[in-house]
């Protein structure tokens, strides 16, 4: 399992889950039971969702984002390349999940999160977001009007989109952090894990990576 060291030093229960070990073994580490355990169906758009009780167990469709108030749920986001985002504010009990591929990204669904907390009751000042393992620039070589899409949206930023030779690399964690910095989430409540779900394919399912037979996703989850 990884863990933010944002989010462990705040008392958080969270976690993302590798490839190496079952969902079962993970949301027992994590004390979760499945049934009480609320995703999103990832269409890669940026519809967050307000989680009530009666969605403990329930896969919500057409949705890339929850949010829970006072509920003791499990929020989960899966991922495999996609960067999985989880938020709190541990004053107002309220969590936050959101998949960001690159649609989503472009989308600027770190923003739509931050709005839906901050619906939800949440001061921007005191939410914490940890942005996990997902595909590094490295490793995410896109095309050209890709690229042009991200520089149209961020402006020529090479911490977000670079050109090395005659290739673009995108690198969409460090868009999502700016996306969260312009929402005003504070610097230090941001943690972005390093992890690249494309090197690092012994540990983790990567859509790029992997052959057919062998894909999976893993799981992120954060619980109040």
């Amino acid at each position: 399992m990884i863990r933010s060291t944002l989010l462990t030093n705040l008392g958080i229960v969270h976690g993302y889950s590798t490839r190496t070990e079952s969902r079962e073994k993970f949301l027992e580490q994590l004390g979760v039971w499945s049934e009480d355990l609320v995703v999103g169906e990832q269409v890669h758009g940026i519809r967050i969702a307000g989680v009530k009780d009666n969605d403990r167990g329930k896969t919500l469709a057409g949705i890339d984002g929850l949010v829970a108030k006072n509920l003791q749920v499990g929020l989960g986001v899966t991922f495999a390349d996609c960067a999985p985002i989880l938020a709190v504010d541990p004053n107002a009990k309220i969590i936050g999940t959101a998949h960001a591929g690159w649609n989503g990204t472009l989308a600027r669904i770190a923003r739509e999160l931050t709005i839906a907390m901050k619906n939800a009751g949440a001061d921007v000042h005191n939410i914490y977001i940890s942005i996990g393992p997902h595909i590094g620039m490295c490793c995410y070589n896109i095309m050209d009007d890709r690229a042009n899409a991200f520089q149209k949206k961020f402006g020529d930023n090479e911490m977000i989109a670079t050109k090395i030779l005659d290739t673009w690399y995108l690198d969409i964690g460090y868009a999502n952090y700016q996306t969260l910095l312009e929402a005003g989430i504070p610097k230090n409540h941001i943690d972005i894990s390093k992890l690249c779900t494309s090197c690092r394919i012994s540990e983790f399912h990567s859509f790029r990576k992997d052959p057919k037979d062998r894909f999976g996703v893993q799981l992120g989850v954060i619980v109040l």
